[in-house]
């Protein structure tokens, strides 16, 4: 008898455990959104004569489970060498405007709230041509990548940023 117990108990703690963790992902995610890149890496092609084409990136906000839907409204980045120092420093390659409505993590189904992933449409977000043709010129170095914070404001009139990184690759193709 006191085996079936502590199966039961040990069966109860791990059902309480995934609950809670799951709770977490959709109410306490620290990362609520994120914007993707695809290709995943900002990067370019330059072909004999040195010449350079930027490869163009098609990018969308993912909401997690539970956020509130937005607006992404604009950003600011700065480009990061392979020791970590900014690229062409003072050169103020940094910011931009997007203007783009992303959806809740939640929908109503069946009068039923479903938490779920959602994305935005897409939107055109590349690298700059200086920090290629400067890539480019110091051998192409392997981890050079773009620091961007993205800012956006919610639908209950909060203000959200977030920072992420993008790798620069060469080619990227």
């Amino acid at each position: 008898m006191r085996g079936w117990y502590m199966y039961k108990l040990w069966f109860s703690t791990l059902v309480l455990l995934v609950f809670l963790v799951g709770c977490g992902q959709i109410f306490f995610n620290p990362e609520p959104y994120r914007v993707s890149l695809n290709p995943p890496q900002l990067g370019y092609e330059a072909d004999d004569q040195g010449r350079i084409t930027i490869v163009g990136n098609n990018a969308v906000v993912e909401v997690a489970p539970g956020a509130p839907e937005g607006v992404l409204e604009r950003y600011e980045y700065v480009y990061i060498d392979d020791s970590g120092n900014e690229v062409l420093p003072g050169a103020s390659l940094g910011s931009g405007s997007v203007g783009l409505p992303f959806p809740s993590g939640r929908e109503v189904v069946d009068g039923q709230v479903v938490f779920k992933w959602a994305r935005s449409e897409p939107f055109r977000f590349s690298l700059d041509g200086s920090v290629a043709a400067e890539h480019l010129r110091q051998g192409a170095p392997l981890n050079w990548r773009a620091r961007v914070t993205w800012y956006a404001r919610l639908t209950n009139g909060e203000e959200k940023s977030w920072t992420q990184e993008y790798q620069i690759k060469f080619p990227l193709k």
